[in-house]
This record gives C-alpha cells, sequence and structure tokens, in this order.
C-alpha cells in the first residue's frame, strides 16, 4: 500500500537533488562565464588604452583606469607613420612604472599576446600604410558602425569560419590617420574550457543524481517502515477481527430467526427483527471492512472479461425495483448496446452501491436515470467517496448504509482500470458517470 508513497518521497528526493545540481552547476559555469566575459573585457581596454598611447592621444577615463590598474604608466610617446604591434608593446615596455617587472605585469602581457589590432577609417576600411596581417573580411562594419554611434561599442560576434570573437571598438578623437581602433580576442580556447566544464558537471550530476537516487530511495524505505509495519498490523487486524467476528455474528443470526419462529408475543417479534436487522447491518459492515482492506493490499482478484451492458443492467435493475417502489422513486433508462471491459460480479456491487445510494438519498416521488453511452468527459471527485462519510445525519437503523459503499464501488472501478465521477449541482441533482476500457 504505501510502495507508491514511498515513490512519491523518492521522487520528491530526486528533484529537489536535481533543482539543487542545476543551480550549484548552473551558478559555477555564469561564474566562470562571466569571469571569462570581465577578463576578456578588462584585457580589450588594456590594449585599447596602449593603441591610444602609440598614436600619443589622450587616453578616455574608462581606458585610462584600465591601463593604470594593469600597473602600466603611460608617457607620450612620438607616433611614427608605421607603427606596428610590436612596436606598441615595446612602446609599453618602456613606460612601465618602477618596479613592475613582477609576476602581474608578466601576466598581463600573456593576456594581452592573442588580441589583435585593426586600425581603421570611419568606413570601416584598414588604414592604408600601417603594418597588419589582418585583412578587410576581419572588421566588422556594423561595431564600427555603433562605435561611431555611440564612441565605443563591446560585442561578441563569429567570423566567416565560424570563430567567436569579443570585440571592442573605439572611435579615435583628432587623428587624422586612425579614426577608428578596433581590438578583438577570439574565444575557442575559452568556450573549449567551457565546454569540458559543461561536460565535466553534466557527468558528474549524473552521478550524483543515480547516487541521491539510490539513496533518497533507501532514506524513503527507512522513513516510510513504523508506518508500512503499523498498515501491515492494521489490515492483519481488520482480516483478524472480521474473521473472528463472523462466527459469532453467525450463530446470533441463527438463533434470532429461531427465536422469532417461536415467540407468540407481536412485541417481541419486533424487538428480535430489530436485534435482527442490526445482526446483518453488522454482518454487512464487517464484509465492507474486510473488502476495503484487500481492495487497500491490492489482493482482490479480478475476472475482467467483455461484458454487455444491455443484458447487463435489466438483472439490477430487478434487484433495486422494490426499493424504488418504497420510496415511489422512477427509474429513466437510456442505455446503449456497448460492451465494456469489467468483472461482472464487482460491476454489479458497483451498480447496486450507487443505485441504493441515488434512491435512499432522493425525495419521494423523485427519479433516477440510468444513462449508458460512449462518452469522454473530465470527473468531478467529491467527499462522498471517503470511507465512512455520509451526505446527511440519518441514523444507521433509519438510513441502513454505514457510509464505506462509495468507498468500495471507488476502489472495484479503479481495481478494473475504470474511473468513477461525480457532479452534484444543487436543485438539479447528482450525476454518478462511470467509466470502463471499452471492449471489441
Amino acid at each position: 500500500m504505501l510502495k507508491k508513497l514511498r515513490l512519491r518521497i523518492t521522487l520528491l528526493y530526486l528533484i529537489l537533488a536535481i533543482v539543487l545540481a542545476l543551480v550549484v552547476g548552473g551558478g559555477t559555469y555564469s561564474l566562470v562565464n562571466y569571469y571569462f566575459r570581465a577578463t576578456n573585457d578588462y584585457a580589450l581596454k588594456v590594449k585599447m588604452g596602449l593603441q591610444f598611447a602609440s598614436l600619443d592621444i589622450p587616453l578616455p577615463l574608462d581606458l585610462y583606469e584600465a591601463v593604470r590598474q594593469a600597473g602600466l604608466v603611460i608617457t607620450k610617446v612620438t607616433p611614427t607613420p608605421s607603427f606596428t604591434q610590436s612596436q606598441t608593446e615595446e612602446s609599453s615596455d618602456k613606460n612601465r612604472a618602477p618596479g613592475g617587472e613582477g609576476h602581474e605585469e608578466g601576466l598581463q602581457e600573456s593576456e594581452l599576446a592573442d588580441i589583435y589590432v585593426l586600425p581603421l577609417t570611419l568606413e570601416g576600411g584598414l588604414v592604408s600604410g600601417l603594418n597588419t596581417q589582418l585583412t578587410i573580411a576581419d572588421v566588422n562594419s556594423e561595431a564600427v558602425a555603433a562605435a561611431v554611434q555611440n564612441g565605443y561599442d563591446f560585442r561578441t560576434v563569429k567570423t566567416n569560419d565560424g570563430a567567436s570573437v569579443r570585440l571592442f571598438t573605439y572611435l579615435v578623437p583628432d587623428d587624422e590617420q586612425v579614426q577608428v581602433f578596433q581590438v578583438g580576442r577570439y574565444l575557442s580556447a575559452q568556450q573549449q574550457v567551457l565546454k569540458q566544464l559543461l561536460d565535466t558537471m553534466v557527468l558528474l550530476g549524473g552521478l550524483i543524481t543515480i547516487l541521491f537516487g539510490v539513496a533518497s530511495w533507501v532514506l524513503a524505505g527507512r522513513t516510510i517502515k513504523p508506518s508500512q509495519q503499523a498498515w501491515d498490523k492494521q489490515q492483519a487486524f481488520i482480516a483478524n477481527a472480521s474473521h473472528e467476528l463472523r462466527t459469532p455474528l453467525t450463530l446470533i443470526h441463527a438463533g434470532l430467526e429461531l427465536s422469532m419462529r417461536k415467540v407468540a408475543s407481536e412485541e417481541q417479534r419486533e424487538l428480535l427483527s430489530d436485534v435482527l436487522s442490526d445482526a446483518n447491518y453488522m454482518n454487512k459492515l464487517i464484509e465492507d471492512l474486510l473488502l476495503l482492506s484487500r481492495l487497500d493490499a491490492h489482493s482482490l482478484k479480478m475476472d475482467i472479461q467483455p461484458v454487455k451492458i444491455s443484458d447487463f443492467i435489466p438483472e439490477i435493475l430487478r434487484q433495486v425495483e422494490r426499493l424504488t417502489e418504497a420510496q415511489q422513486i422512477s427509474l429513466v433508462q437510456n442505455i446503449e448496446d456497448i460492451n465494456i471491459l469489467a468483472d461482472p460480479v464487482r460491476l454489479k456491487q458497483i451498480l447496486l452501491i450507487i443505485l441504493d445510494n441515488a434512491i435512499r438519498n432522493n425525495q419521494a416521488g423523485g427519479s433516477v436515470k440510468i444513462e449508458i453511452a460512449l462518452k469522454n468527459e473530465k470527473e468531478n471527485i467529491d467527499r462522498v467517496f471517503d470511507r465512512f462519510y455520509k451526505i446527511n445525519n440519518q441514523s444507521t437503523t433509519e438510513y441502513g448504509g454505514s457510509g464505506l459503499g462509495l468507498s468500495i464501488a471507488k476502489g472495484l472501478v479503479e481495481a478494473q482500470n475504470g474511473k468513477i465521477s461525480l457532479i452534484s449541482i444543487a436543485g438539479e441533482g447528482t450525476q454518478v458517470k462511470l467509466i470502463f476500457p471499452s471492449s471489441p
């Protein structure tokens, strides 16, 4: 009975583990990606600052701060008509702060080594006369246009061969030769690192999820073990009590029937009749509890077979005919000639339970409509399927019900792969729907 609960607890733990893994893994990946982005942008700013210094152009504040944080001191350098990238780096080497021969500057040099520089015109063409191994195909014209309009532009683009490049394009003020600088860094190495990180996290996440799933299953089993033991004891008690109570109830029933034949007083006969009615009710209650116990334990065998409804219903209607006459209830039938897959004995029990509830809870002179057709409508299950729940507060003697009938009906329907639903509208009536698999 509690296996489904164990499975649900395991799935809950597993979902929490997956969510936690996604949060931790996604956070780690995002932090590493953000670090690469920030490092690239910082290195591109430093490289751009060195290009400004090589042309003896005053550095904008953002470029100056980047160069200063790199531990470099920029002094005016007399520009030459044909400066190269190596000459620019030599110029920066000559203008380092005193005592700057440490590890931090060596790291800065390695970070700048893979950044290329494109001196451009406002139209995005390469400046002639400057030594560069790159061609016009390497220029991103959209970034140039954005830099001309906004002063600078950061973006990540893809080259013609599919490689990702982080670009920093800056408008150069007051220079006749170079009007725009575009510096870029290929992201292939960083993307490879991110891919390896992602693959590693997916692999570790999968292994951790599997291990956590196994641990969750074991933990859930230990968690519900006391409940399972209590449930098993309850089921055993109900079964044993039912069997033990059957014998004395049978003897009481037989004794009452024998006494009713012998007594001559009408008053004593009525008294014995009431006791016999209570004994019958007690016997039915025990049978219902035993049946519910078997349904809960999934030990009730079902003989599923094709059932022709048109031949099946008349027999049931004959059994409730006396009750309908006593309650002055009319039965309205609308039955199609269809076949369903069900256990005939249990289906009969289900329909008798539903009809009994419909008749007993109806008003005098009312009607009960039985409609059987091929339909597919949504269900609206109410509390009437809860055990021992009663719609009214009638006493057991007056009503003759224990509050278990519809619970049994629901269990029997579901045991046959069917569905039962109830829709009640105040002032109009109550509709009970039974859905069974159709038979070819």
